[in-house]
């Protein structure tokens, strides 16, 4: 499955999870904002609409530069369009938090949109893992649920946000059952423990996002 990490331009990593993963990927898709802050790092490919990249360095990438003038989606949701134009069907999302407050609850709430356009996404920030999990991509069981296991670790703090709120949830592998959770506000069925090596899920009128902290 082809991947990328796309870089967007809140706070820059410093945990050695997220800063690992952005110095091994084999594509870094970056915002155009977020390229002044890498470090030790290359850009692949930058996307956006250009204004927070200097003239400097857009005469150095312009061989890798992306010009999106769009003013009905922000920079991050510009790469991951282009990563799903290039048929990248995994990403891992960093820089996505901090700095402003209502930058990050927008980029998190985006997720369920990109869970739409790939196989396979999450967030990572300094302190853990956003999971987003969409039941239209993904095959269902006999009693129409899509079922999906995250690996975790007893006694590990995880909670669940549903970006519908008619979805249902099962889960094994929690201190505290979900099953009749209604899902009419965000904080239902958060600060939850795992108490298994394992998360055992299954939803239907996802899309799901499960929040982890790094272990």
């Amino acid at each position: 499955m082809k991947e990328a990490v796309i870089l967007a331009q809140g706070a820059y990593p410093t945990h050695s999870y997220p800063l690992q993963l952005l110095h091994t990927t084999q594509l870094l898709i970056c915002t155009d904002g977020a390229v002044h802050n890498l470090i030790d790092k290359e850009p692949h490919v930058i996307v956006g609409d250009m204004d927070s990249l200097s003239t400097s360095l857009q005469e150095k990438y312009k061989d890798r530069l992306v010009v999106n003038k769009c003013t009905e989606t922000n920079d991050l949701t510009k790469a991951v369009t282009y990563a799903h134009e290039q048929g990248i069907r995994k990403i891992t999302i960093l820089g996505a938090t901090g700095l402003r407050d209502d930058h990050t609850l927008a980029n998190i709430s985006l997720l369920g949109s990109y869970a739409l356009l790939m196989d396979n996404v999450r967030m990572v920030t300094d302190y853990g893992v956003f999971y987003v999990f969409s039941d239209s991509t993904r095959s269902h069981t006999p009693d129409g649920y899509t079922a999906i296991e995250i690996p975790c670790s007893p006694g590990l703090p995880v909670s669940f946000f549903a970006l519908n709120p008619t979805m249902h949830l099962q889960a094994k592998g929690i201190a505290y059952p979900v099953e009749d959770v209604v899902f009419d506000a965000w904080w239902k069925a958060t600060l939850n423990t795992c108490t298994d090596s394992s998360l055992d899920l299954k939803f239907t009128n996802g899309p799901l996002l499960v929040y982890l902290p790094h272990f």
